[in-house]
């Protein structure tokens, strides 16, 4: 059964997406218009640099689906996990966890088979910089004391905590620009293929 989503270039079909519904620009344009924590920061810290952070934080070869392990919000919003939390208690949580992992695995494999990555949702080394990374952010942004974190994570969190006091200032455009130049980097190293856009739809760079 179709799922009509309206976009700025015309229905497209949730349950049945198409690489040209996820082009880079595409992507670039809906996910740094998505802030982090639920735009609780003081400035805004849009998806688009936390995805370049945990790339930053991982092995070339996790590079690729770092910076699209999130993009799946961009069809289904960026759901905190506190939010994720609460929809649970009102319902039964089985039957919502089960829901919300199986439309994430969906579009990931969308994702993944419309830029040729393998999806690695669930590679340790992947999660442990997703984890960083969180915890670096809201540090930084939220003032919020890090946990969870070991011995072994301190040299990466530095790193992170550095990079997000450099990119804290980056206005909704320039965090799409980071992200897209990092994208289209690893596409030159053949690490990625960047989706086409369908010319019918009238797509451009800006959209």
């Amino acid at each position: 059964m179709a799922i009509p989503f309206w976009t700025r270039s015309g229905t497209i079909d949730l349950s049945a997406l198409q690489p040209q519904d996820m082009t880079a620009e595409i992507l670039a344009d809906t996910l740094s218009k998505q802030n982090r924590f639920g735009g609780r920061t003081a400035s805004p810290w849009p998806l688009t640099s936390h995805l370049c952070l945990v790339a930053a934080l991982c092995p070339i070869e996790l590079k690729a689906w770092a910076l699209l392990h999130d993009a799946g919000a961009a069809f289904l919003g960026e759901i905190m996990s506190p939010a994720l939390e609460f929809i649970c208690e009102a319902g039964t949580r089985t039957a919502v966890e089960n829901a919300f992992r199986n439309a994430r695995v969906r579009i990931n494999r969308a994702i993944g088979a419309g830029w040729g990555v393998v999806v690695r949702s669930e590679n340790h080394r992947l999660l442990d910089a997703d984890r960083i990374a969180v915890q670096a952010e809201a540090f930084v942004l939220l003032g919020t004391a890090p946990q969870f974190l070991t011995t072994a994570d301190e040299a990466d969190f530095d790193l992170a905590v550095a990079f997000v006091k450099v990119e804290r200032d980056l206005h909704w455009q320039g965090s799409r620009a980071l992200w897209l130049s990092a994208v289209k980097d690893l596409a030159s190293l053949g690490q990625l293929t960047l989706p086409k856009a369908d010319e019918a739809y009238g797509i451009g760079p800006g959209v």
